[in-house]
């Protein structure tokens, strides 16, 4: 039954994830291209997006202080909520992210969203998306260099196949600048570290997913909405968004687009802690293939038989990925045992 709940969980953390992933951009698309409302601020977007997951976090935080505080006054006979209570603070008060660790995630998050508005900024679609395919290997290179962690040759070729498959969907032009490639990198190197570091904290510090989120959301949301104007001033050329005429259209996408990213961050972060971030980013490219069918028939965007081709291609590759990792798993598993076992007999050879 462990196994089986466990599925269920990977199962709705990764659904859940899928769908605000893709969610989100449908109603960004509308909220921030020429024609919908033109609110092109990305950089306070995020911002925003941050602070209305940290206000969640704090809401949630309080309404269980507040339900445990009634149920112990209730209870008070049977002891069983103090306990409860009691359990709670002791499990929280054991969660802790020293002050170093939380400065340096929230700079190389942040580091990671300017430099992908401003490589978006400087570069063609095409270059864009050939960074972003650069994240895999990226991370893979990371992971291996300072986390010691190893591949199976069928692993890289999986991932081999499902970047071969986005870069036939996706990339159309590729043309390179100086300035344009710096900044590329800067956001390449960043986001990738960054999604490891979220699992790397969890696992380093024992903390839970909704701990490092709400540690972290105020944060970047502070950082993103004081210095996101600034950088969303020079993203879009001079265009200030204090200076942006609201309408109640806006403010309905404004908020829509608010909640989907609440769901984003906490999905990111059970996913990640749950996954690697490499089979976050592999396995996350459904989000691509998916937005391609939903920008056809919500936007009417064109789609042409390379894209299908390489839509598929993908698909094929995240298969194969899969199978790859679950044998690899499987694999070390065995190694694992076998260590275990040795181990166990010399011991017992040891005592005779």
């Amino acid at each position: 039954m462990a196994p089986m709940g466990k599925t269920a969980v990977d199962a709705l953390a990764w659904s859940l994830n899928i769908f605000s992933s893709v969610a989100i951009v449908m109603v960004n698309k509308q909220l921030m291209s020429s024609t919908g409302y033109g609110f092109r601020f990305a950089t306070t977007l995020c911002g925003l997006h941050f602070f209305c997951t940290a206000f969640i976090n704090l809401c949630v935080k309080r309404e269980k202080s507040s339900a445990s505080s009634s149920g112990d006054a209730s209870a008070s006979q049977t002891g069983l909520s103090e306990k409860l209570m009691e359990s709670e603070q002791q499990q929280q008060q054991q969660q802790k992210l020293p002050l170093k660790d939380l400065v340096f995630y929230v700079v190389v998050a942040n580091m990671s969203i300017i430099g992908l508005n401003v490589s978006l900024m400087l570069n063609t679609i095409g270059f864009y998306q050939v960074c972003k395919l650069a994240q895999i290997p990226t991370m893979c290179i990371l992971e291996a260099s300072f986390l010691n962690k190893k591949f199976s040759r069928k692993v890289v070729q999986a991932i081999i196949v499902v970047l071969a498959g986005v870069a036939v969907a996706t990339v159309s032009d590729v043309e390179m600048n100086v300035t344009g490639t710096v900044a590329a990198s800067v956001g390449v190197l960043s986001t990738s570290a960054q999604q490891i570091l979220v699992g790397h904290l969890q696992k380093k510090h024992n903390v839970t997913s909704n701990f490092l989120l709400a540690k972290t959301s105020l944060w970047m949301a502070a950082s993103m909405l004081v210095f996101g104007p600034i950088m969303d001033t020079l993203v879009t050329g001079g265009e200030n968004v204090f200076e942006y005429e609201w309408t109640s259209g806006s403010l309905m996408f404004l908020a829509v687009s608010c909640g989907f990213a609440v769901l984003v961050n906490i999905s990111q972060y059970l996913c990640i802690g749950r996954f690697s971030a490499v089979s976050f980013q592999v396995i996350g490219h459904v989000k691509t293939v998916l937005v391609f069918l939903f920008g056809f028939i919500c936007f009417n965007a064109p789609i042409t038989s390379k894209n299908i081709a390489g839509c598929a291609l993908a698909v094929v590759g995240m298969i194969y990925y899969t199978q790859a990792m679950n044998k690899q798993k499987e694999d070390e598993a065995k190694g694992v045992g076998m260590i275990h076992s040795g181990s166990s007999s010399a011991n017992l050879s040891a005592k005779v």
